[in-house]
């Protein structure tokens, strides 16, 4: 069976003042249905792909080490099959560095980047801590030894990471598609995401 992993973002904090500033301008909502587009997504793909998300440890204030200790017990599940992996805003920081630092243990069929952040740059101070999972940006190039595809999907109007994050990446990886969209914010929306089922099922 084909398998596809999804990776959310993280967060970070200078300190718990900043953390609890977050915290008190978020909206507690307990009867809001929590249906978001990736469980659209792998309700669409099944039973042809096996979906893991795997809920990484302390999003609010994450630590590579930890996200690494909890990354592989999913690895632990894959198989032969083909490969699919997504990673959403931060989250492809820690795919990087786990790169660099050990290796991954099978090809990667697709790798699609979603408002992926490169750097701190033209982002509010508040959130340029990159902490422990902060890479060498000369490393990028090296995704197209492990990745037969890579996509790059950013829209222009993204409030949490400017649209220059994505063109960047997309100079460090030739093979890679970027896919510019307009109205999708930081893809905060429930509805579906038609270009990312797109690609996934024609390729």
């Amino acid at each position: 069976m084909k398998q596809l992993i999804f990776i959310h973002g993280w967060m970070r904090f200078p300190n718990n003042e900043a953390l609890c500033k977050e915290l008190e301008n978020r909206e507690y909502r307990p009867f809001e249905e929590k249906k978001r587009r990736w469980d659209r997504l792998s309700e669409t793909l099944k039973p042809e792909y096996q979906f893991f998300k795997p809920e990484m440890p302390n999003k609010f204030n994450a630590s590579y080490m930890v996200w690494k200790l909890w990354f592989e017990k999913v690895l632990a599940y894959l198989n032969n099959e083909d490969l699919i992996l997504i990673w959403n805003s931060l989250g492809w920081q820690f795919l990087l560095k786990y790169i660099w630092e050990d290796w991954f243990p099978k090809k990667i069929k697709q790798l699609h980047l979603i408002s992926t952040v490169v750097d701190a740059s033209d982002r509010p101070l508040e959130k340029q801590y990159q902490w422990d999972f902060e890479f060498d940006l000369n490393i990028i190039p090296n995704l197209e030894k492990y990745c037969d595809k890579i996509y790059i999907y950013h829209s222009t109007d993204d409030d949490v990471v400017p649209y220059a994050h994505a063109q960047k990446i997309k100079s460090y990886l030739e093979s890679a598609k970027l896919i510019t969209l307009n109205d999708r914010w930081h893809f905060y929306k429930e509805e579906t995401f038609p270009e990312l089922l797109e690609n996934i099922l024609n390729s």
